[in-house]
């Protein structure tokens, strides 16, 4: 009997599997759902829209880094985005596509340039100069105007104190007089205390604002009203 259950023993024991610590961690991963990468949306079709085409390519760069695309890949890059093209884009990439036209399309370097040429805005730097000097915070949060304020100065080329300027002058008289209420001689964006916030939004929502000189008095209209602290500069 005795022998008969060590013989049962070491048979248990021979038949029981060993696990290595790697093939428990690839269990564990298994049974848990594995490590996913996110899924990006596919890129909205391009009809040719000179302002929509810097959003429409930054898209494709989120979708094609999403897809392990960011490095090499040139004919799969082209192929996915000539598929999205439509109308007047649709029209310039058909003789490339049929080859009737060189290069072909294999190189990425030289698609994306050449998008830009055919369908970017002419000139980017001057039409967003002109669109800051038009912008104003009208009723959104200062968070909001900040973005879109940020996303075409990216474009403007301007320097820190006239991004400053109009950045102010774009802003509610409320906000305007605030900031200028300050008895310092220079303020920095950069600290939002003196303006403190707007529907919970803190002023720039931790972004870095241009430096704003304010040597300027502030002067008053006829009709007593009050005018902004700074002047904002004619750009040539």
């Amino acid at each position: 009997m005795a022998a008969t259950a060590e013989q049962g023993g070491a048979t248990s024991s021979d038949t029981t599997p060993i696990i290595s610590p790697n093939q428990m961690r690839q269990i564990i991963t298994s049974l848990s759902g594995g490590t996913r990468k996110p899924k990006a949306k596919e890129p909205e079709v391009y009809r040719g829209e000179r302002q929509k085409l810097r959003g429409w390519l930054a898209q494709l760069i989120v979708y094609y880094r999403t897809g392990g695309w960011q490095n090499g890949h040139d004919e799969e890059k082209i192929l996915c985005a000539t598929s999205l093209l439509r109308d007047d884009a649709g029209t310039w990439i058909t003789p490339y596509a049929e080859e009737r036209i060189t290069p072909a399309l294999d190189n990425w370097a030289w698609f994306k340039p050449e998008l830009r040429r055919q369908f970017g805005v002419i000139d980017a730097k001057g039409e967003a100069r002109i669109k800051l000097k038009k912008m104003k915070q009208g009723k959104r949060s200062v968070t909001e105007y900040w973005n879109e304020f940020r996303l075409v100065a990216s474009e403007a080329e301007l320097d820190d104190s006239t991004g400053g300027e109009l950045l102010l002058g774009g802003m509610t008289v409320e906000l305007q007089n605030a900031w200028g209420a300050s008895s310092e001689e220079s303020a920095d964006l950069e600290n939002p205390s003196p303006m403190g916030n707007q529907e919970g939004d803190q002023v720039g929502n931790g972004q870095a604002y241009p430096r704003i000189a304010t040597d300027k008095k502030r002067p008053t209209r006829n009709d007593h009203t009050t005018k902004p602290r700074w002047d904002i500069p004619t750009l040539k």
